[in-house]
């Protein structure tokens, strides 16, 4: 079949969908014309995995779906775990100490800890020590959320003081998140890669923002959407339209003229 061999990991809020979250008739039809196919579809997203639930109607994926960021390889038929990225707690803790103690303006933080949910902790009104006892030993990931105005200069002092060991990427001018070095979209893209042991000989990914940069790195085809970041635009090999404008279906369509014309 025509997409026999490819795989398309993309990003949900900014790209797949558009700005109202909304996943179009044409993305949908797009994705169930490349899978039956061949193809194998599925979304790599900082969100859980029952975000996929909002598109029940609309989609189906048909390969495990990358969340949290590429820290957790979730099997939605089967609502197994494949693989994940954790975090300790003891290495966490006294980076949110460092938060809360230096940066007043970081309103939220939220412990990404299970598969479902985060855990909000507001500074001012909760006690840190006796809120901290309480959570998991593993983490997914941390998400802070301040002004926007806030966000760069915090992201630069943590990555300067914790760099080395965590990745801190904005992907919303509100919020950032911390997780490992050693997890992200393109650590479980590449994971993907080598579960289908040659049965997938492509993978095209398709993002919008920093916490797509190591996934488009390591794509054999990379895209990135309009509406991107320049760094994400810098990164992927190919620029597509907006998110508004149905960017998975360019893509699609695009991929299928390239297979066609190389088949003649």
């Amino acid at each position: 079949m025509l997409f026999d061999g490819y795989l398309i990991c993309a990003d949900c809020d900014g790209t797949l969908t558009d700005t109202e979250g909304r996943l179009s008739k044409e993305n949908a039809h797009a994705i169930r014309y490349f899978q039956k196919q061949g193809g194998r579809f599925t979304l790599a997203t900082g969100r859980f995995a029952n975000h996929l639930e909002n598109f029940a109607d609309q989609m189906e994926i048909n390969a495990p779906m990358i969340s949290l960021n590429g820290t957790l390889l979730y099997d939605t038929k089967r609502q197994t775990v494949l693989k994940e990225w954790k975090m300790a707690k003891r290495v966490c803790i006294p980076i949110v100490e460092y938060v809360v103690a230096h940066w007043p303006n970081v309103r939220e933080l939220w412990m990404n800890c299970g598969l479902e949910d985060g855990i909000p902790f507001f500074p001012g009104q909760m006690d840190w020590h006796s809120f901290a006892e309480k959570l998991p030993e593993q983490w997914y990931k941390l998400v802070m959320i301040q002004e926007a105005d806030v966000t760069m200069a915090l992201q630069a002092d943590l990555r300067a003081r914790f760099g080395k060991e965590f990745h801190f990427d904005s992907s919303w001018p509100n919020g950032l998140e911390m997780q490992s070095c050693l997890s992200g979209k393109g650590v479980a893209v590449q994971w993907l890669k080598d579960y289908y042991q040659g049965a997938v000989h492509t993978t095209v990914c398709i993002g919008d923002a920093e916490n797509d940069l190591n996934m488009l790195s390591c794509a054999d085809i990379s895209y990135a959407v309009a509406n991107a970041t320049k760094s994400a635009k810098r990164v992927a090999d190919r620029l597509t339209v907006g998110n508004n404008e149905d960017a998975l279906a360019h893509v699609i369509a695009e991929l299928e003229a390239e297979i066609r014309e190389k088949g003649k």
